[in-house]
């Protein structure tokens, strides 16, 4: 009789065995030593949406120094959201791993849509009571108010000395007390406190003629040496609240925020538009 059966018998069973031997070990050598990975202690998987986001904002600013974000929501595009940070947008995964930035675009039918454009108007939409409140709050005696005589609209300006449009409003003040517009100027200097800006924006608060001393700085480039108390740290403050990065920044009766100085004719327009969609909105007896 042959052996070879008997010892290809014998070497299969050999095989199995050892198969079964080295997969025992393996679970013991698993169980006896764990990984960083076996001990890490895993996020919920369904953590509620507040509790996510919150993760993902801790998250953000301990990785990216210096930002300040205001607002973090689902974005269109599946998979990311889209966080809000001083007038900007940048779109992150779920788990703030990866991000982009720029105009996130959807190719329609008829059209690309920007929904990082729609997103921000919705955001600044969303944010004007806050504005509307926070302003309501400082006194006048804090602001270098134009006011005009026929007083239609109130605009509340942050204002540099330094910046090119500033000046340029500036020089269009009496069309815009004329067209009923009263400007009240809060500080907004962009170099930050204790700057050249800042110093020079103090010495028209604590000027004795304000609005002489307005003139002077925006029209004249003239620098009074002048100190005393003033609010332009305060001032100074409400523009990292509002999430101001330019100047002008101008913020309409309704808390509506216009960056930037628009030519008069738009604005009068808007303003007028405002005005009539206000009055049709007051019913009789109201």
């Amino acid at each position: 009789m042959s052996t070879k059966p008997i010892l290809s018998l014998v070497v299969v069973i050999g095989v199995i065995a050892l198969f079964a031997i080295l997969g025992n070990q393996s679970q013991q050598l698993i169980a006896a030593n764990e990984s960083p990975a076996a001990t890490y202690q895993k996020a919920p998987d369904n953590p509620s949406d507040a509790a996510k986001l919150a993760m993902l904002k801790s998250r953000l600013e301990s990785k990216l120094q210096g930002i300040d974000i205001n607002d973090i929501e689902k974005s269109p595009l599946e998979g990311f959201y889209q966080v809000f940070f001083s007038g900007q947008v940048l779109y992150v995964t779920e788990d703030g791993q990866y991000l982009f930035t720029g105009n996130l675009l959807e190719l329609a039918e008829q059209a690309p849509i920007n929904h990082t454009e729609l997103a921000v108007a919705a955001l600044e939409q969303k944010q004007a009571p806050m504005r509307k409140q926070v302003l309501a709050s400082i006194d006048e005696k804090d602001m270098v108010i134009f006011r005009a005589k026929d007083e239609k609209h109130v605009i509340t300006v942050f204002t540099d000395v330094d910046c090119r449009y500033c000046r340029k409003l500036h020089e269009q003040m009496a069309e815009f007390n004329d067209n009923g517009v009263t400007i009240r100027y809060l500080a907004y200097p962009r170099a930050g406190i204790g700057s050249s800006a800042y110093k020079k924006l103090v010495s028209v608060w604590c000027s004795d003629d304000k609005l002489a001393a307005m003139d002077d700085a925006k029209l004249r480039r003239k620098f009074a040496d002048a100190s005393c108390n003033n609010p332009i740290a305060k001032h100074y403050k409400m523009t990292r609240d509002f999430n101001l990065s330019g100047t002008p920044a101008l913020v309409l009766d309704d808390g509506e925020l216009i960056v930037g100085l628009p030519p008069m004719g738009d604005l009068m327009k808007h303003l007028s538009q405002k005005a009539e969609v206000k009055a049709a909105q007051v019913t009789p007896g109201s």
